[in-house]
């Protein structure tokens, strides 16, 4: 039977080392900081993508609700002319000459062969924001208004092409060939990248441009 024996010239015995708590207490305070700080960092640069993403897509619907209703109110108009226009009224509508390019910043749609009753789309540049207004007149009265879309930078939005679908801008007046017209529309938006951004410290110019376009043709031509 065998028995355990002491073994020769062993090493003493020394307790385990390890971190104190002091020691402890400063890794895990320093690890911390860092999570937060990398937690907070994801959590502004998610705050800035979504502002950003809302921004634009609050633009870009509101936009593209007013080519809707444009569109819808073309495709069921009687007569549509494209012409110019200043201001809210019954009068206020210029129809461009037979010699003229047909570019303006109007469109008069009658949805009727009643002329007494018709809608106005214009761009509005008497404000600093260039507003897409309607106005629908009946009996030689407004008898409503909206505001379409806003932040419009280029004058001319609507033009009249040739029926025949070439892409060619009409240059007479198209009363003579019954009222076939291809209506093109554009509106170049500068929009607020952020609601609120500084660039160069001096205003609020962090713009972003994008530009929607449509083309539509008048479903009824007699």
């Amino acid at each position: 039977m065998k028995t355990f024996q002491k073994i020769k010239n062993a090493p003493p015995w020394h307790p385990a080392s390890g971190f104190t708590l002091v020691e402890m207490m400063m890794v895990t305070g320093i690890f911390l900081f860092i999570f937060v700080g990398v937690m907070v960092g994801v959590q502004l640069f998610g705050l800035r993508i979504s502002t950003l993403s809302a921004t634009k897509l609050v633009a870009t619907q509101g936009a593209r609700t007013a080519l809707n209703q444009m569109r819808d109110s073309i495709r069921e108009g009687k007569i549509v002319y494209v012409g110019n226009c200043g201001t809210i009224g019954t009068s206020t509508f210029t129809l461009l000459s037979a010699t003229n390019v047909q570019v303006g910043n109007a469109l008069i749609v009658y949805p009727t062969t009643n002329t007494t009753w018709y809608t106005v789309y214009y761009l509005d540049t008497n404000t600093s924001t260039n507003i897409l207004t309607q106005f629908n007149v009946s009996n030689s009265a407004v008898v409503y208004t909206n505001q379409l879309a806003s932040y419009i930078t280029n004058i001319n939005v609507f033009d009249a092409e040739s029926w025949s679908l070439d892409g060619t801008t009409l240059v007479t007046n198209y009363t003579s060939i019954d009222n076939r017209e291809l209506i093109h529309v554009t509106l170049q938006f500068s929009q607020w990248e952020y609601p609120i951004a500084f660039v160069g410290g001096h205003d609020f110019n962090a713009f972003d441009y994008y530009q929607l376009r449509t083309k539509v043709f008048r479903r009824a031509w007699n």
